[in-house]
């Protein structure tokens, strides 16, 4: 399929209700623990989307054929890990509608992605993605994207039944308790009683 003119440019408050809408793409995330964090559940996407505008530390992005929202992105220069002098342009909520799919719209969001994190001298740009959404990881490898770390979710409530479960807890004081009455004698010792026993 022919690529289109994509136009990328910061959003506006305007680009709001748009915005919205291709959010609604992200409904067909589908594993429990993606629904958990997905921003479409949030009652408020419109008043957060109007923040993070506003916000001088986040470009929110929006590409448009023929003037019509189609693609959004949200980049934000992150400290990955708070123990690293390191800095990355992170990039996520990448959305593309259904019928711009496959015509240069994520390759025209990440590309100013790109001039973001060179304006802001960053050597990284990093991107957000459900493990779910196979055809967009498959397009982020293609690209030169490689997996660096690994953040899995859990629920608090089942990660501290899975944690407690149902039985106790056993301390490592307890398993030197439980050890220190088992123990066999040692070989020498064996062979000790083995020659004081009386012969029939």
């Amino acid at each position: 399929m022919p690529r289109t003119t994509v136009v990328t440019r910061r959003a506006t408050v305007a680009d709001v209700p748009a915005l919205v809408a291709l959010t609604d793409e992200m409904r067909s995330v589908g594993a429990r623990a993606e629904r958990a964090v997905n921003p479409i559940n949030t009652n408020d996407i419109a008043a957060r989307l109007t923040d993070a505008i506003a916000s001088p530390g986040i470009s929110v992005l929006v590409a448009s054929v023929d003037e019509t929202p189609v693609g959004l992105a949200v980049c934000r220069a992150i400290h990955p890990d708070p123990l690293s002098d390191s800095r990355v342009l992170q990039v996520s909520h990448v959305v593309v509608a259904r019928s711009h799919r496959r015509r240069g719209v994520g390759h025209a969001l990440l590309a100013a992605a790109v001039e973001i994190a060179d304006a802001e001298q960053l050597e990284h740009v990093g991107i957000e993605l459900y493990p779910s959404v196979r055809d967009a990881s498959r397009f982020y490898a293609r690209l030169g994207f490689a997996p660096v770390t690994v953040q899995r979710v859990a629920p608090v409530g089942v990660l501290r039944r899975r944690l407690t479960g149902d039985t106790p807890m056993v301390r490592v004081d307890d398993l030197v308790r439980r050890r220190s009455r088992v123990r066999r004698p040692l070989p020498a010792q064996r062979a000790v009683r083995r020659t004081t026993e009386p012969i029939d």
